[in-house]
Protein backbone atom coordinates (compact mmCIF):
# COMPACT_ATOMS: atom_id res chain seq x y z
CA UNK A 1 0.00 0.00 0.00
CA UNK A 2 2.82 2.21 0.73
CA UNK A 3 4.40 1.97 -2.51
CA UNK A 4 1.05 2.62 -4.45
CA UNK A 5 0.66 5.73 -2.22
CA UNK A 6 4.30 6.89 -3.33
CA UNK A 7 3.99 6.44 -6.37
CA UNK A 8 0.44 8.32 -6.59
CA UNK A 9 2.27 11.40 -4.84
CA UNK A 10 5.28 11.05 -7.75
CA UNK A 11 2.93 11.18 -10.41
CA UNK A 12 1.12 13.91 -8.97
CA UNK A 13 4.29 15.93 -8.71
CA UNK A 14 5.38 14.91 -12.11
CA UNK A 15 2.30 16.38 -13.33
CA UNK A 16 1.89 19.56 -11.42
CA UNK A 17 5.71 19.96 -12.31
CA UNK A 18 5.65 19.81 -16.16
CA UNK A 19 2.68 21.84 -16.65
CA UNK A 20 4.34 25.25 -16.20
CA UNK A 21 7.09 23.63 -18.47
CA UNK A 22 5.21 23.37 -21.27
CA UNK A 23 3.14 26.89 -20.93
CA UNK A 24 6.28 28.74 -22.28
CA UNK A 25 6.29 29.53 -25.58
CA UNK A 26 7.82 31.67 -28.14
CA UNK A 27 6.23 35.83 -28.34
CA UNK A 28 5.19 35.02 -31.78
CA UNK A 29 4.05 31.49 -31.87
CA UNK A 30 4.88 28.34 -34.27
CA UNK A 31 6.77 29.16 -36.99
CA UNK A 32 6.57 27.39 -40.20
CA UNK A 33 8.93 24.73 -39.00
CA UNK A 34 7.02 23.44 -36.30
CA UNK A 35 4.59 23.03 -38.74
CA UNK A 36 6.83 20.83 -40.76
CA UNK A 37 7.28 18.91 -38.00
CA UNK A 38 3.58 18.11 -36.86
CA UNK A 39 3.24 16.88 -40.08
CA UNK A 40 6.15 14.61 -40.21
CA UNK A 41 5.27 13.34 -36.83
CA UNK A 42 1.43 12.54 -37.77
CA UNK A 43 2.46 10.31 -40.64
CA UNK A 44 4.64 8.28 -38.24
CA UNK A 45 1.36 8.20 -35.89
CA UNK A 46 -0.60 7.05 -38.20
CA UNK A 47 1.95 4.38 -39.65
CA UNK A 48 2.68 3.23 -36.14
CA UNK A 49 -1.71 3.34 -35.41
CA UNK A 50 -2.01 1.64 -38.60
CA UNK A 51 0.92 -1.25 -38.11
CA UNK A 52 -0.48 -2.13 -34.59
CA UNK A 53 -3.67 -2.27 -35.65
CA UNK A 54 -3.49 -4.69 -38.60
CA UNK A 55 -1.08 -7.18 -36.40
CA UNK A 56 -3.74 -7.22 -33.76
CA UNK A 57 -6.56 -8.03 -36.09
CA UNK A 58 -4.47 -10.81 -37.67
CA UNK A 59 -4.23 -12.14 -34.31
CA UNK A 60 -7.55 -11.45 -33.26
CA UNK A 61 -8.44 -13.24 -36.73
CA UNK A 62 -6.20 -16.31 -36.01
CA UNK A 63 -7.14 -17.11 -32.38
CA UNK A 64 -10.66 -17.19 -33.48
CA UNK A 65 -10.10 -19.42 -36.72
CA UNK A 66 -8.00 -21.69 -34.25
CA UNK A 67 -11.28 -21.29 -31.51
CA UNK A 68 -13.33 -22.55 -34.39
CA UNK A 69 -11.35 -25.39 -35.46
CA UNK A 70 -11.02 -26.32 -31.86
CA UNK A 71 -14.71 -25.90 -30.80
CA UNK A 72 -17.02 -25.54 -33.89
CA UNK A 73 -20.28 -25.38 -31.58
CA UNK A 74 -18.91 -22.09 -30.15
CA UNK A 75 -19.32 -20.42 -33.53
CA UNK A 76 -22.09 -17.53 -32.55
CA UNK A 77 -20.12 -16.73 -29.50
CA UNK A 78 -16.75 -17.00 -31.32
CA UNK A 79 -18.30 -14.64 -34.10
CA UNK A 80 -19.84 -12.11 -32.23
CA UNK A 81 -16.47 -11.58 -29.87
CA UNK A 82 -14.35 -11.76 -33.06
CA UNK A 83 -16.51 -8.76 -34.83
CA UNK A 84 -16.80 -6.80 -31.14
CA UNK A 85 -12.45 -6.81 -30.86
CA UNK A 86 -12.03 -5.72 -34.81
CA UNK A 87 -14.39 -3.23 -34.31
CA UNK A 88 -12.60 -1.79 -31.29
CA UNK A 89 -8.78 -2.36 -33.16
CA UNK A 90 -9.63 -1.05 -35.82
CA UNK A 91 -11.29 1.99 -33.59
CA UNK A 92 -7.89 2.88 -32.43
CA UNK A 93 -6.83 3.87 -36.05
CA UNK A 94 -9.62 6.08 -36.37
CA UNK A 95 -9.08 7.79 -33.30
CA UNK A 96 -5.48 8.24 -34.39
CA UNK A 97 -6.70 9.66 -37.82
CA UNK A 98 -9.09 12.02 -35.94
CA UNK A 99 -6.35 13.25 -33.57
CA UNK A 100 -3.95 14.23 -36.12
CA UNK A 101 -6.27 15.68 -38.24
CA UNK A 102 -7.49 18.27 -35.11
CA UNK A 103 -3.51 18.75 -34.62
CA UNK A 104 -2.67 19.76 -37.99
CA UNK A 105 -5.47 21.25 -38.72
CA UNK A 106 -4.84 23.58 -35.55
CA UNK A 107 -1.52 23.61 -35.64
Amino acid sequence: MKHYVTILLLSLVGVLLAAPLYADTTPGGGGAEDIKWVIITAGFAMAIASAVCGYAQAKATASACEGLARNPGARPAIQFVLILALILIESEALYTLAIIFLKVKSG
